[in-house]
């Protein structure tokens, strides 16, 4: 562990607790009882009391909480974990904020001592290749597979579907014989789970065509995606609000299910279930966010160059979602549902330009800046050490003629 801040703070020692007793050099934990974990609908002081701590002791140790983490905003499922002294009170108590941090608080004297420390990890980089069979998804991996394992690879398509949406839908365009390679930098805890993780570069080979991805970091920390000359691979707007299947194309003329009759259905329909967060397809300003007739719960976002686009059937409206706020590309907006005109959970996204509703899966969308000239050397560097991370991945030794793959990747 890594401490990174500590204070005292004045907490009364439990009743008949020695005084100044030293601390040993390692630490014996009690074995865990099902009350040192915080369930549902319960409060942290029924964890504390079931330890022997009194009405006193427990007020006190919430308020030392709070200089970390409102004591109310604990999730169920919190674990505490207590070392205890000779007459069965507690010396030491851990408690994990998050996957990241943990706040101890340590008995030192008449008074307690808090003090935060920070999950160690390791950084490491992981190379992968997949061969589409039938789709991305359950694609057979070759690569570094001692240490990465194939859920991992699932949880990592859509983010590859993310960086590659203005050029392959990944869920219609790939074919038997397609294939990626990538190269994956991680923060990885001592437990295995991931902390974090970025892509450090890809290939995609989709009906002959090669596409590539070099990530550059932005101010914020977060990554945008360039291809070999130093073009964005991201347009201003994403192609879609939510990752699932399209159940209703744009069309003049539909049959409603619920009205009976055609009519134009000027937006793309997107099956999904009830509760799934919906994205800001690009930055904008709230238009309107309320309960409009036939869209039911809808969010109407301004953009730039006259663009307007809709959100419809939600079942809730994000909060801070108001009309005049601010809203970044990809932010959530609100929740699937069916409200309004729906049989059932499902959103529907409209695409405005100018007050007319264009095609949102065919219309020409404005794209975001190149590299600037003045950093395209510094560029085709990186870009160079990026592709060579992954020239050499195998696929699977079965699979390795039929990926028609050149020796060096390019």
């Amino acid at each position: 562990m890594i401490v990174v801040s500590a204070a005292v703070t004045s907490i009364p020692a439990p009743p008949g607790a020695p005084a100044g007793a030293a601390e040993p050099d390692t630490v014996t934990w009690a074995p865990p009882k099902a009350t040192d974990t915080l369930s549902k609908g319960a409060a942290l002081s029924h964890v504390l009391d079931a330890r022997g701590l009194d009405a006193d002791q427990i007020g006190a140790f919430t308020r030392a909480l709070r200089a970390y983490q409102d004591p109310r905003r604990l999730r169920p499922g919190t674990a505490l974990r207590f070392a205890l002294d000779s007459t069965g009170a507690p010396r030491r108590i851990r408690l994990a904020l998050n996957p990241d941090s943990v706040v101890e608080f340590v008995r030192s004297e008449s008074a307690w001592t808090t003090r935060l420390e920070l999950v160690p990890f390791v950084t490491d980089t992981v190379r992968v290749s997949a061969f589409v069979e039938s789709n991305l998804w359950s694609a057979r991996l070759g690569g570094d597979l001692h240490r990465f394992r194939e859920s991992e690879f699932e949880e990592l398509v859509y983010d590859l579907a993310d960086v590659f949406a203005w050029k392959v839908d990944f869920t219609r365009d790939l074919r038997k014989g397609d294939t990626v390679f990538l190269a994956l930098e991680r923060k990885v805890r001592p437990d295995g789970s991931i902390r974090s993780r970025h892509f450090l570069a890809i290939e995609v080979r989709n009906r002959g065509r090669i596409l590539r991805a070099i990530p550059q970091t932005q101010p914020d920390g977060r990554y945008v995606y360039y291809d070999e000359e130093g073009k964005s691979l991201r347009g201003a707007f994403l192609r879609y609000p939510v990752p699932f299947r399209i159940t209703s194309q744009f069309t003049r003329r539909r049959y409603h299910p619920v009205l009976k009759r055609y009519r134009a259905h000027q937006g793309i329909d997107y099956g999904a279930p009830s509760g799934t967060p919906v994205a800001a397809t690009a930055s904008g300003v709230v238009a309107r966010a309320e309960f409009s007739g036939g869209y039911g719960r809808i969010v109407e976002l301004r953009h730039a160059q006259g663009i307007r686009t809709r959100y419809a059937h939600l079942s809730s409206i994000a909060s801070g979602i108001r009309p005049g706020a601010h809203v970044e590309q990809g932010q959530t907006v609100g929740r699937v549902g069916a409200s309004g005109l729906a049989t059932g959970p499902h959103l529907h996204y409209e695409f405005l330009q100018n007050g007319v509703n264009r095609n949102p899966l065919t219309v020409a969308m404005p794209t975001t800046a190149a590299i600037d000239a003045g950093r395209l050397a510094s560029f085709r560097r990186e870009r160079d050490d990026a592709l060579a991370l992954i020239e050499d991945i195998r696929l699977p030794d079965d699979l390795a003629i039929a990926s028609n793959r050149p020796a060096n990747g390019r």
